[in-house]
């Protein structure tokens, strides 16, 4: 989101260092809450936690829960400081925006809707706090009264439609996530979109513009990483918030996909730029959804990888899913292509003769790293449908029994439990720098008769009471082969290697997932950082300018 504000476009046309720093304090805030959820055992499940608490699981909401562990000694007083951290660096963020949007429209002369009819926006505060309560949410409320703070703060002749449509969202998604009933979800739309309704600004949109014009729909692309960017993290974190007694992984997959189809759309209509004019735009964004719907509908005639005859919902299964993304991934895909060989055709020779770090060359290695990444991250999304989408780590067909020196096959190729592998932390080929000792089982791949290769799964002892299953990995052109044993599985061989009998084992169940396409996964994660890397050299020290200024930025 930091690096799209620039081409994010609003009633306000705020320029981009306005919204930075306000990005940049929740990004610390998410990362904080990524701590606070793998050290807050007894609200988030996590093998790193380690603050226990039984009587938190009596709410459903995860910061009651959170709450509750303060008084809980030492690890207790951690969770708190976690916690104030991150309340400290949302408020920071949100009352930077609410600052910095009361200076431009004192700059200009005009009334935010707070100073203009004070009553209707305290009403409006009033009635989000009042829905988040009728919600339970403390997630859902301080979110939503953040952003109908920004909303009430904003012009009101013609409200910031960023902070209306966020809201809208929020409630959209708080229903996908059993968080608010449709009802709830109904009413906090309509708060949100009360002060649009009711403003006195005459201007329309008119939506079809968007599909006549072409240089208003490349600017529509532009802002897609901007707002599906955020709408991502929104729905994923009020999942999690949900996830508490038990995650629901394929839900992030079916509400997550829309939003993913949108960003490559997006990439889609960048990389066509003027090459493809609004009416042909049009027709082949129609025949792409056309193609996809029907070959979601046909999933089962297609041998996909995985397990794409299993299902997500009732009535969509992953391949159909996948399907349903393959499409328009596909259709990206040339396109992007195509534009980076363009890019790189222009750029690269003035590069390489003036040098690729010149202060004159910094907006074409800029461009040129853009569009890597851009070509990344559709490479990283096509890596996500073939091992994420498709393949249910949960299904039991992924739990193997392995008998010694008994083949199984699997997927094409033979699985033979050989011989168990027992090694302490003295052994001068004991191969970690942490626990006690590794026991592992020594597993042979074999392809037609012949041996391809071995590996070895097994678990790290800590102590009696704690352990770690290791994994390992068949590397292969088509992906990895990974091999996980089930933590039955590692309870009976952490009691067999403390009681010195891990030999007498002669079975063992070994989970494996075939992951076909998951160096396509690393492949796209290498080129966004190459790119990445290209625009943070190509950066310029921008001068900072008063915050009422507009700042227009041009693309080569």
């Amino acid at each position: 989101m930091i690096v799209h504000a620039r081409a994010r476009t609003d009633s306000n046309r705020q320029s981009a260092y306005i919204a930075s720093p306000s990005l940049g304090m929740l990004s610390g805030a998410l990362a904080i809450h990524a701590t606070l959820v793998t050290r807050a055992n007894g609200v988030w499940a996590s093998v790193h936690s380690f603050v226990g608490n039984e009587e938190t699981r009596v709410y459903d909401d995860p910061y009651i829960r959170i709450i509750q562990l303060f008084n809980d000694g030492a690890p207790g007083i951690e969770v708190a400081i976690y916690s104030f951290m991150m309340v400290i660096l949302c408020i920071g963020a949100v009352y930077w925006m609410v600052l910095q949007q009361k200076r431009l429209l004192k700059n200009r002369g005009i009334s935010s809707l707070f100073d203009s009819n004070r009553n209707i926006a305290i009403s409006l505060l009033l009635s989000t706090i009042i829905l988040g309560f009728w919600i339970s949410s403390t997630a859902v409320t301080l979110v939503a009264f953040a952003l109908m703070l920004l909303l009430v703060f904003g012009e009101e002749s013609r409200p910031p439609l960023t902070w209306v449509f966020s809201g809208v969202f929020l409630m959209l998604f708080a229903s996908w996530t059993w968080t608010a009933s449709i009802s709830q979800a109904v009413i906090g739309m309509i708060l949100f979109l009360g002060p649009w309704l009711i403003s006195t600004d005459e201007e329309e949109m008119n939506l079809l513009d968007f599909f006549t014009n072409t240089r208003l729909r490349m600017n529509l692309a532009r802002t897609i990483p901007w707002f599906g960017a955020a709408s991502f993290l929104t729905l994923t974190w009020l999942l999690l918030t949900a996830e508490i007694d038990g995650t629901s992984l394929a839900a992030h997959e079916f509400y997550g996909a829309p939003i993913l189809c949108i960003a490559v759309l997006a990439l889609t209509i960048y990389a066509w730029g003027k090459t493809v004019d609004s009416k042909r735009g049009n027709i082949l964004m129609l025949v792409t959804l056309f193609i996809s719907v029907i070959l979601s509908l046909n999933a089962d005639q297609f041998e996909l990888p995985g397990d794409p005859s299993l299902m997500l919902t009732s009535s969509v299964s992953r391949g159909a899913l996948s399907i349903f993304m393959l499409t328009w991934i596909f259709i990206a895909i040339p396109p992007t292509i195509t534009q980076l060989f363009n890019t790189a055709r222009r750029t690269v020779p003035s590069l390489r003769k003036d040098g690729w770090l010149s202060s004159n060359n910094s907006t074409k290695l800029r461009l040129l790293g853009s569009h890597v990444a851009h070509l990344g991250i559709i490479l990283l999304l096509l890596g996500h449908v073939l091992t994420t989408t498709l393949v249910d780590r949960a299904d039991p067909s992924h739990l193997i029994s392995l008998e010694k020196d008994e083949p199984v096959e699997f997927n094409g190729y033979e699985l033979i439990f050989r011989e168990t592998v027992l090694l302490g932390q003295d052994d001068s080929d004991y191969p970690y720098k942490i626990g006690e000792g590794f026991a592992g089982f020594l597993i042979d791949i074999e392809k037609d008769g012949e041996s391809v290769d071995q590996v070895t799964p097994g678990i790290i002892r800590f102590n009696f009471f704690q352990q770690r299953s290791e994994v390992d990995r068949f590397i292969r052109p088509s992906g990895d082969m990974i091999f996980i044993l089930d933590s039955n599985q590692a309870s009976i061989s952490l009691g067999a290697m403390m009681s010195g009998d891990i030999d007498e084992i002669d079975e063992i169940r070994v989970t494996v997932h075939d992951l076909k396409g998951s160096h396509i996964v690393w492949i796209g994660w290498i080129l966004i950082i190459l790119g990445g890397l290209a625009a943070l050299f190509s950066s310029k020290r921008i001068i900072p300018v008063d915050a009422e200024q507009s700042i227009d930025y041009e693309e080569e």
